[in-house]
Order: structure tokens, then sequence, then C-alpha cells
């Protein structure tokens, strides 16, 4: 707990008040003695700020694994259905980076097809994500609506959507 609050640091020591967590390459005997000396403190080819400023990027990278890792275990808990819109949602942001990327390449000439299928894509993600949030049995606001309804909602919506945008195109 200690090392999330001092952000890989621990205090009383060598810079500036501060030493670092102790390397894996630390004997045991200097690890009860809290002086855990790394490569670098041995060298001496950094100064303290360098040295602190390694210190602090290996602590944040270690801080994103694990909660990176939290992320991966509390997701695997997730419904399939929530999982299937996730997907859907992903497949629809996908496809409209992929016509940006391609019309940045190729040229934009029908200008109204770009933005048409750029805002369907998004528009059908927003979309999604509102059903995703309407299924959500964890979600309190939404429990008396039956997830039928949402999805009758969601398909309404899609086809209003997808009316608008064929009348943009002309």
């Amino acid at each position: 707990m200690e090392r999330f609050i001092t952000n890989g640091l621990k205090k009383n020591a060598c810079f500036s008040g501060y030493k670092p967590l102790c390397f894996p390459s630390a004997s045991t005997a200097e690890r009860r003695r809290g002086r855990c000396p790394s490569a670098l403190t041995r060298l001496g080819l950094f100064s303290d700020s360098e040295k602190q400023a390694l210190i602090m990027a290996k602590s944040n990278a270690s801080d994103a694994q694990a909660l990176i890792r939290s992320l991966r275990s509390a997701y695997a808990a997730t419904p399939t259905n929530l999982k299937i819109i996730d997907l859907y949602v992903v497949f629809a942001i996908a496809t409209a980076i992929i016509q940006v990327v391609y019309m940045g390449i190729v040229g934009s000439f029908p200008f109204n097809s770009f933005l048409s299928g750029v805002l369907s894509c998004v528009g059908t993600a927003v979309l999604a994500v509102c059903l995703r949030i309407q299924v959500n049995k964890e979600n309190k606001e939404f429990k008396d609506l039956p997830p039928e309804r949402a999805f009758a909602d969601f398909v309404l919506c899609n086809l209003v959507l997808h009316l608008v945008i064929m009348n943009f195109l002309g």
C-alpha cells in the first residue's frame, strides 16, 4: 500500500530524503537494513534527480501493468451479451478510423460520402453504447426496462440514423 501512496519511493534515505524500493538484485541483508543499492547508484552515472525520474518511471510502468491486470480480471466477469456489444462498438469505431485513413491517403472527392460513412459508424457506436448502458444489469437506472425494449429502441434509432444518412448522400 505504501508503494502506491509514495509513488514507488520510501522515505528516509539517499536522494533528497527518499530511497528507491529494493531492486531484485539487492541482497536480503540490504533489504532488511533498508539499503537497496541499484546499478545506477553504484556507477554514479546519473544525478539524483535523474535517478528519481528513472525510479518513478519504473514504478509508473509497474503500476500501469497492475492496473491493466486488474481491468482484465474485472472485465472477465462481464456478461457475454455486454462483451458482444463491446465488440460491435470496437468494430464500428475501427471502421470509422479506416475510412478516415483511406480519406487521408486517397482524398475526399465525394466528401458527402465520406461524412456519411464516418457519421454512420460513429452514430452506430454511440447507439450501441446506449444499448449497453440500458442492457447492463448492474445499472440501477434502467432496471425496470426490459432488454427487448432496449434492443427495439436501438433498432429504431439505427433506422432513423441511416435514413438521415441516406438522405445526406443525396
